[in-house]
């Protein structure tokens, strides 16, 4: 069975570059769900629509140099041509991984009856959350 895996984001060095003040997020599952939800949900918003603004709002510095609005624009076109809309999403957990926080839910596009694995990496930095890679699987 051949696997597709299309990469949206992909942060060069995600574990080896951590800021020294970085940490996973949450001490628990729940709190890590509660945290990823609305951050994950405004960027899928943004995403349907096109907006980059709205898109990369979370977004770590670094994230948002590697990935700026021509680049999303290109990745987001291939990824609506092969997938389709955002449609819908089910929280299956997380994993802390170094300064790393892994959340995974299972998504539906429009385009496909494939199940597809939404892979967001958040860290902690300071006082904010801020996203520093994303895949869709």
């Amino acid at each position: 069975m051949r696997r597709k895996v299309i990469p949206l984001l992909l942060l060069i060095g995600l574990l080896l570059a951590s800021p020294a003040s970085a940490a996973p997020v949450g001490a628990s599952d729940q709190q890590v769900q509660a945290v990823a939800e609305p951050i994950v949900d405004n960027l899928l918003a943004g995403f349907n629509q096109g907006n980059y603004a709205q898109y990369s709002r979370d977004f770590d510095d670094t994230l948002r140099e590697a990935i700026p609005e021509k680049k999303f624009q290109q990745v987001r076109a291939e990824i609506l041509k092969k997938l389709g809309k955002y449609k819908d999403k089910k929280y299956l957990g997380s994993l802390n991984q170094q300064a790393h926080t892994i959340v995974l839910w299972k998504g539906a596009f429009e385009g496909t009856r494939d199940d597809i694995l939404i892979k967001l990496v958040l860290s902690q930095r300071q006082d904010k959350v801020k996203v520093v890679g994303l895949w869709f699987q």
